[in-house]
């Protein structure tokens, strides 16, 4: 559990729970509020999941999966339950900005589940105790349970199961994570350490792109033996416009030019809020893109961790993506205790499918593609005419 406070502001106040989903937050804490809310309460909504007591304090009920719910709202104070479970953004992009006003607190609670950004924030929170409280409760150190009942606890469960959701560790090994060991090796091999950029090389972008999920991007100069990713990150709610200027930003900031921009097979498709693909978009904006070879998920993480042992991480600006293929990972079928052939939609899959991308748009990865996969890295494909592009410059000119 971390804290995080503000100075006090003036009521009437107004309260959020926040869960990683709606649903997931009216049956963990609904009842709770209404129930010990009960001798106070003023009015009690039903469909907006919300109580406000007898001096007009409001708390009410949210789910991260829907983040247009808190644009324009001001809170007091409020809880992220598992945190670890929901984007990284939802803090710094969309709740931070509605307690800035107010001087607002904000209480972070959560299992871990491998090194995240829940993880990153813990350990902020350590190393600065005068802005933060927290508290870390394994249960070797609670004595809650029973010892009888932890020592079944530990024979049913692996021993990263057990270390992650009874002690707490950040550290365990995500079961069915895809990466683990190629991590572990980059890390053992010093290939996750500070990067200069190469002056003479240019910078090449791929992009994973969403609307109201996240937008995930990787900047990298690859070379003959070795693929240094010197850049990424994620946004989201963001128009294509911000990723063009955030190209030219990133280029900028290291000092080197652009190269190609790589975007992902459904680029080509038409947007009905523009009429627009997200390729002519590009377009019209100077930038032309090439499209990634299309490969079924589980031969592009094939790849993926062909290509590994060459890759190199810029740890200062490649943390989120080195955190999330820590913890991208199978699903898990607890009925027939199996793991599903599909990964995990969470935060981390936005940051392993570009990374997937970029893997499989470079020549080393492309000797794990099936033999009538025709594409190429260096011959783009793309789904329009010369005509189209003429008939797009006279339009935009």
């Amino acid at each position: 559990m971390l804290y995080f406070a503000g100075p006090k502001s003036a009521p009437p106040g107004r309260y959020a729970y926040i869960a990683p989903f709606y649903n997931q937050a009216k049956q963990v804490a609904w009842d709770y509020v209404k129930r010990y809310t009960a001798p106070f309460q003023k009015k009690v909504s039903e469909g907006e999941l919300s109580v406000t007591i007898q001096n007009n304090t409001k708390l009410t009920l949210y789910g991260a999966d829907n983040p247009d719910s808190f644009r324009g709202l001001y809170f007091d104070g409020v809880v992220l339950d598992e945190y670890g479970l929901m984007r990284g953004s939802t803090w710094t992009e969309v709740i931070l900005p509605t307690l800035v006003d107010r001087g607002g607190w904000a209480t972070f609670i959560g299992t871990p589940n491998g090194p995240n950004h829940f993880r990153d924030m813990y350990l902020e929170a350590t190393r600065d105790p005068d802005r933060w409280y927290h508290s870390r409760m394994p249960v070797s150190e609670t004595d809650i349970i029973p010892e009888e009942e932890l020592q079944e606890m530990q024979r049913l469960m692996t021993p990263e199961e057990y270390a992650q959701e009874m002690e707490c560790s950040f550290e365990a090994a995500t079961r069915g994570a895809y990466y683990t060991h190629d991590i572990a090796l980059a890390l053992n091999e010093n290939r996750i350490t500070r990067i200069k950029p190469n002056p003479d090389l240019p910078l090449h972008f791929w992009f994973d792109l969403g609307y109201r999920d996240d937008t995930a991007l990787l900047a990298a100069q690859p070379g003959v033996e070795a693929y240094p990713i010197l850049h990424a990150e994620a946004h989201n709610l963001r128009p294509i416009k911000f990723y063009i200027e955030r190209i030219a930003q990133i280029c900028s900031h290291h000092g080197v030019a652009r190269g190609q921009v790589y975007l992902p097979h459904d680029a080509k498709a038409k947007s009905l809020q523009t009429g627009r693909s997200i390729v002519e978009q590009f377009l019209a904006h100077g930038v032309r893109p090439r499209i990634v070879p299309r490969l079924d998920i589980l031969d592009g993480i094939a790849a993926a961790r062909l290509l590994f042992p060459q890759v190199w991480f810029n740890e200062e600006y490649t943390r989120d993506l080195v955190n999330a293929l820590q913890v991208y990972r199978r699903e898990y079928d607890e009925e027939k205790k199996v793991f599903r052939a599909s990964p995990v939609h969470d935060w981390a899959s936005h940051y392993a499918d570009v990374f997937r991308y970029f893997a499989v748009s470079t020549d080393t990865a492309l000797k794990a593609l099936p033999e009538e996969e025709p594409a190429s890295p260096i011959k783009p494909t793309y789904n329009f005419t010369l005509e189209d592009l003429y008939n797009e410059v006279d339009r935009t000119a």
